[in-house]
C-alpha cells in the first residue's frame, strides 16, 4: 500500500512538472491556438495529478476546463463564455464555504473570459488578471507551493507579453 502511495504521489510531481513547462511554454508563442494547445496539455497533467492524489473534486472541475479549452480552440462564440460563467456561478452558489470562495470564482470568471477572446492581447490581459486573483487565492488559504507556480505562469505570461506587445 505504501508503495502505491510512493509511486502514485511521484507520478502526479512529474504530471504537475510537466504541466508547470507546458504552462511556460504557452505565452512564448503568439498565435491563440496554440495557446490553448499548450493549456489542454497543462490541465489534463493536471487533472492527473489531482486523480493521483486522490482529488478527485479539483480533477472533476479542471475536466470542466479542458473541456472549456476544447470549444474555445474551435469557437470564439460569445456566448459560450456566459455558459461557462454560468457553470462556475452556479457551482459557486452551491459550493459556497467562505469569502476565499469568491476570490476563486472572480479567477474563474476572468479566466473563462479570456479563453474566449479572439485577439491574443486581450487574452493574455484578462489571463494576467485572472492568474492574479488565483494567486491571491492559494496565498489566502495557504498554498505556497501553488502560489510559486502560479506565479511562475504570470511571470511567464508578462514576458510573452513584452516580448510581442511592448519590445520596440
Amino acid at each position: 500500500m505504501i508503495f502505491w502511495l510512493t509511486l502514485s504521489f511521484f507520478f502526479s510531481q512529474i504530471l504537475a512538472g510537466i504541466a508547470i513547462v507546458s504552462d511556460i511554454f504557452s505565452f512564448q508563442f503568439k498565435e491563440r491556438k496554440k495557446i490553448i494547445i499548450f493549456f489542454i496539455i497543462s490541465a489534463s497533467c493536471i487533472a492527473l495529478h489531482y486523480l493521483l492524489l486522490d482529488r478527485v473534486l479539483a480533477a472533476s472541475l479542471l475536466w470542466v476546463w479542458i473541456i472549456r479549452f476544447f470549444i474555445s480552440y474551435h469557437s470564439t462564440w460569445k456566448y459560450w463564455k456566459y455558459i461557462f460563467i454560468g457553470i462556475f456561478t452556479l457551482s459557486s452558489l452551491i459550493f459556497y464555504k467562505d469569502i476565499y470562495d469568491g476570490v476563486v470564482y472572480i479567477a474563474m470568471v476572468l479566466i473563462t473570459i479570456w479563453v474566449f477572446q479572439k485577439e491574443d492581447k486581450t487574452l493574455r490581459l484578462f489571463l494576467m488578471c485572472g492568474t492574479s486573483f488565483v494567486i491571491l487565492y492559494n496565498f489566502l488559504i495557504f498554498s505556497p507551493v501553488w502560489v510559486l507556480l502560479e506565479s511562475i505562469f504570470l511571470s511567464s505570461n508578462l514576458i510573452g507579453y513584452y516580448r510581442h506587445y511592448l519590445k520596440k
